[in-house]
């Protein structure tokens, strides 16, 4: 890792990663993290098509955060486990896990969802589908998926879906 990535993780100025404090002992590499707040992806049940959307949309923020400070999400670890989002369904941030596989932020994203969906409720599924669909077919830009998260979501408010 690098000395200047080391640096951002440690100072917490990137709002895409929880704070972490470091301990190093010989070669070995321990990262304690501050999640006082915030829950675990992984540890959540029967989140509505509404909040799934919302996780969406803010785990595409907390990235795109990653990358305003030379934080690729190639670098690391995106799944339910490394993902925490507040009690208001505001802010998604990671935990920093480097990540060997080299796999691209899109197919990341994809697996993201993927693996999210067994989180949320028959509907939520169903429009994380929708989304997964997208991500795979079209190449876009950040921007066009959000505005296409934020149409799912009119919809779900319009027809109160659950």
């Amino acid at each position: 890792m690098y000395r200047g990535e080391m640096d951002v993780l440690t100072e917490g100025v990137c709002e895409g990663i929880l704070p972490i404090s470091i301990v190093k002992k010989d070669k070995e590499v321990t990262g304690f993290y501050i999640t006082t707040g915030y829950r675990r992806l992984a540890c959540m049940h029967d989140v509505s098509a509404h909040q799934a959307l919302t996780v969406m949309e803010k785990t595409i923020e907390a990235m795109e955060e990653c990358r305003r400070y030379l934080i690729f999400p190639e670098e690391f670890i995106i799944s339910p486990d490394t993902a925490y989002i507040d009690g208001n369904f505001e802010k998604v941030k990671f935990t920093y896990v480097p990540d060997k596989s080299s796999a691209g932020a899109r197919k990341k994203l994809i697996r993201f969802t993927q693996d999210f969906k067994m989180h949320t409720t028959v509907n939520g599924k169903l429009y994380l589908e929708m989304l997964c669909q997208l991500l795979s077919a079209e190449n876009l830009n950040v921007l066009m998926i959000n505005n296409f998260i934020n149409r799912l979501k009119r919809e779900v408010i319009m027809c109160r879906i659950v």
